[in-house]
């Protein structure tokens, strides 16, 4: 099954998602992020990760 990721706006938005989850049987998980400036942070840190990777010469197989 696949999953999604929901950024409420405010408080209100927040209380009324969680309702409708619990009201329909449906497990959530809670993630707290202590501000977006982190949650840019970390985004950014995994993609910087991603093209140092990509960036080092690979060795032919076999050698």
């Amino acid at each position: 099954m696949e999953s999604i990721i929901v950024h409420p706006k405010n408080s209100m938005e927040l209380s009324a998602l969680k309702s409708v989850l619990k009201e329909m049987n449906i497990k959530f998980e809670k993630a707290h992020v202590k501000s977006s400036f982190n949650g840019q942070k970390v985004i950014k840190k995994a993609s910087d990760n991603k093209n140092v990777k990509a960036a080092k010469p690979s060795k032919p197989k076999g050698q």
